[in-house]
């Protein structure tokens, strides 16, 4: 996500050189307390007076918000995590149909259910993809909880399933 910060500085006649260098030493400490690796532009403007006499500059910072990147990993592991759990769904489904028809067809309408649950927490993920800022966390929880769901959901077919 790119967001934008906007530093300003007054000019004064003969104290301009020591005013940019101010300015300079705001934008650069904000880059380096918010862990901001990627600027994307920066741009000056400056500000004039009623006689058209430049009274101050405006810079406006262009960078890639450091938190999509928390974002991205955590959103990978929680596709890892689907992914893992639509394996062990599978190797369930390759087990049950090794069974007789009587004993696998109980089997069958669990894993049928856990598909459904996969299915569900697959488009909470993607959801949670498209979305950033105040939404990512309301979303997060709502794919943390299908995962969680799909978890135990599984690990209960498979306790049965051993069971047998």
């Amino acid at each position: 996500m790119i967001k934008v910060k906007t530093f300003t500085s007054q000019l004064k006649i003969f104290y301009t050189m020591k005013e940019l260098d101010e300015l300079d030493r705001a934008v650069n400490e904000f880059i380096a307390s918010g862990g901001i690796r990627k600027v994307v532009s920066v741009s000056d403007a400056v500000t004039t007076g009623e006689k058209g006499e430049a009274i101050g500059l405006v810079r406006v910072l262009a960078y890639e918000d450091p938190a999509a990147g928390e974002r991205e990993r955590h959103l990978e592991k929680l596709e890892a995590r689907l992914k893992d759990w639509g394996e062990e769904i599978e190797k369930m489904r390759a087990k049950v149909d090794k069974l007789g028809s009587a004993a696998g067809a109980r089997y069958r309408s669990q894993i049928e259910d856990l598909k459904v649950r996969q299915e569900a927490a697959r488009k909470k993920l993607q959801e949670l993809g498209r979305s950033g800022g105040e939404a990512w966390d309301d979303l997060k929880s709502g794919a943390e909880t299908a995962l969680e769901e799909l978890k135990k959901g599984v690990e209960g077919a498979m306790a049965k399933l051993k069971k047998r």
